[in-house]
């Protein structure tokens, strides 16, 4: 979750007010990824209990004390921390890469020390929402947030419980390369879904057959704080789309606010409030409008940037539709930074949309599309790719995305880091695919959780097909078809 600034009493009083900050930073584009790790105590007679208060300050001490820095936060859960990468410009997503890797590093190794283990999942598919919702972290937000969460909001907080992601940010030069980038993301974003899940075939230890982590997000996050903007469609400018974000965010329904000392302000379950009702308490302020815009988490969030004195003085684009898992981190970079520095890239890449019925330019006409595309992925039911999508199937589209890709990348020197895309969009085979043929039974994913060796997640240059290649090809009649794994 996004931190704000619960002292800034500066009034707010309509959108030109704030509007000087969503224009972008000129030529200083900057990008950088932020990846969400759950991990557990590696006992398996303890049935891997998810961590306590006292092992989250363990592991974030020591892995602290391994690397300083501002790099390792908390979310709401004691199970989680989240790797915030270096910043750097688009032409050099090779450091933040680098960066990222290194700080993983660190973590697992101080897990490992700590009698603690990450999971290899996107989530940890035995545990429910109460028991990971009875570990928040001491942050007062969170506190207000969960503890105890709404009784109106039980999807909410299993959401943030729950669910585990890598978003990738770009602070976008102005507001057309913003509402482009943000438009072609949006009708990528079923299909980004499906390429980057890492989920298994559970979830809160149930069987789940779909999008676990998209099911949870439509759950969760009701009433317009999730998934499409309605003036996606249509925002004829990025300025257009800009003062329809700022008015969604002026009345988006708050359950929580800053009085003037800067406390936090929890309304009972059934109340809410709003940045523009707050105007007849006088408490229209700058903390209470940015803390309106960071509790809207659609799938492309528009998110405020900080200066060292933690004011506001520009915006980014965060892609929150990525898993987590051996290269996911990795796969959503490249594809996020790339498009956004690449022209000719992200026309051919609009050109592929166009041809399956995504108009990016003219979105109106695809949004029902888009929707049955969501639905499609969200409830695959064990498809995966051999979906619908637009107007061809997911398969079908991501060999051609694959074969716009990889010249692009290529050019750009990551040759072996795009080796897991391009082998999951030729074969179909997702890392949640292979889970779900290797692991069918909770049994089996809690043994793997508790056997594995992390040093799995030293090359993230694989894909979990290649990764398994041999369980697989022991797998009769099971295996992904159309494999194109590299030797």
């Amino acid at each position: 979750m996004s931190d704000v600034n619960s002292g800034d009493l500066t009034k707010i009083h309509d959108p030109e007010d704030v509007f000087e900050n969503y224009i972008g930073v000129g030529s200083e584009v900057k990008t950088g990824l932020e990846a969400e790790f759950a991990f557990f105590e590696n006992n398996i007679e303890k049935n891997l209990p998810s961590l306590n208060l006292k092992q989250n300050k363990l592991l974030k001490d020591a892995a602290i004390s391994s690397m300083s820095g501002d790099w390792l936060r908390n979310e709401p859960t004691a199970e989680m921390l989240e790797i915030n990468s270096i910043a750097a410009p688009l032409d050099k997503l090779g450091q933040i890469l680098e960066d990222t890797n290194r700080k993983t590093a660190v973590i697992d190794d101080a897990a490992l020390k700590c009698g603690l283990k990450r999971s290899y999942f996107q989530d940890l598919p035995e545990k429910t929402a109460d028991e990971l919702l009875d570990n928040i972290v001491d942050v007062e937000r969170y506190h207000a947030f969960f503890k105890p969460y709404r009784s109106d909001m039980r999807g909410f907080a299993e959401y943030f419980s729950v669910s585990k992601s890598n978003q990738v940010s770009v602070s976008y030069s102005n507001t057309e390369h913003m509402l482009s980038n943000v438009r072609r993301l949006y009708f990528l974003a079923p299909f980004l879904f499906m390429l980057t899940d890492n989920s298994s075939g559970f979830c809160q230890g149930e069987p789940f057959s779909g999008h676990s982590g998209m099911a949870l997000r439509q759950k969760g996050l009701q009433g317009g704080r999730g998934g499409v903007p309605p003036y996606l469609f249509t925002a004829q400018s990025g300025d257009e789309y800009i003062r329809s974000h700022i008015n969604h965010v002026m009345n988006n329904p708050l359950f929580v606010y800053y009085d003037e000392d800067g406390s936090i302000i929890k309304l009972p379950a059934g109340e809410w409030t709003s940045f523009n009702e707050l105007k007849s308490k006088g408490l229209n302020t700058a903390s209470n409008y940015y803390l309106s815009q960071s509790m809207l988490w659609p799938d492309v969030k528009i998110a405020a940037l900080y200066d060292d004195s933690h004011s506001v003085y520009a915006h980014r684009y965060e892609a929150r539709m990525f898993g987590v898992g051996l290269h996911q981190h990795q796969t959503a970079l490249l594809i996020v930074g790339a498009m956004a520095g690449n022209d000719i890239l992200s026309e051919n890449i609009d050109n592929l949309l166009l041809s399956i019925g995504f108009d990016v330019k003219n979105p109106e006409t695809a949004r029902k599309s888009l929707i049955r595309s969501y639905d499609a992925a969200r409830n695959h039911n064990g498809k995966f790719f051999n979906i619908s999508y637009g107007n061809t199937s997911m398969l079908s589209f991501s060999k051609l995305f694959a074969d716009i890709m990889e010249p692009a990348l290529d050019a750009m020197g990551f040759v072996d880091e795009i080796r897991p895309l391009l082998d999951i969009c030729r074969s179909g085979c997702s890392d949640g695919k292979v889970n779900r043929i290797l692991f069918p039974e909770l049994e089996d994913i809690i043994n793997f959780q508790h056997s594995y060796d992390q040093s799995i997640f030293d090359n993230p240059n694989i894909s979990a097909m290649h990764l398994f290649s041999d369980e697989l090809s022991d797998i009769d009649g099971k295996c992904c078809s159309g494999s194109v794994i590299s030797a």
